[in-house]
């Protein structure tokens, strides 16, 4: 039984490093789980003195020039090699040019005959079907009966303003309506 444990006793030996017994972590060897390096936190951790190098100015001009003022219309359109041309003024009915940058088109399809409801594009129906004309809207300036448009907008034409103005639904039971002059209004939607 002796010679049993003994020999367990060699074996269990066996296994421990030379390093163990003569280079205890903590004590007097070295610590095995320091960190390595050579940095400048390093140094202070261990309580040494950092070699610093004082911060000092770099040489020259360091800042950017002045901003360069952004380009005028002017200079963009003679950029551009275009012709400086007035657009028509809105409204003259005069259709503004054709393709004036010059971009590639298209190719056109066939046309078609599309009944009334459908897009000319497509053929399919028109999600926006138009709205039916003729409902009453109380403005400002009094009443003023819609002209036409599509479920998400109307025209209408309000007493004492030139133009058309147009009436956006809210969806809670208001809609705007946007004047010829810029001026916007919320009015209750006629049922």
């Amino acid at each position: 039984m002796r010679r049993i444990v003994l020999l367990g006793m060699l074996l269990g030996l066996a296994g421990c490093g030379y390093n163990t017994w003569d280079n205890l972590p903590f004590t007097t060897g070295t610590n095995p789980n320091l960190p390595a390096g050579d940095s400048e936190n390093m140094r202070r951790a261990m309580g040494q003195e950092p070699n610093v190098e004082p911060l000092t100015p770099e040489p020259g001009d360091v800042w950017p020039g002045p901003i360069k003022p952004p380009p005028t219309l002017q200079d963009l359109e003679t950029q551009s090699g275009l012709p400086a041309e007035p657009l028509p003024p809105v409204g003259s009915g005069s259709p503004p040019p054709a393709n004036p940058l010059n971009f590639p088109t298209l190719p056109s399809a066939a046309p078609s005959a599309t009944l009334p409801g459908q897009s000319h594009v497509t053929g399919q129906p028109n999600t926006m079907a138009p709205s039916p004309a003729g409902q009453t809207y109380q403005t400002n300036q009094g009443p003023a009966t819609s002209t036409g448009g599509t479920s998400s907008y109307q025209t209408i034409t309000t007493p004492g303003s030139p133009g058309q103005s147009i009436v956006v639904p809210n969806g809670n039971g208001t809609s705007t309506i946007i004047h010829p002059n810029g001026t916007v209004e919320t009015v209750p939607t006629p049922k």
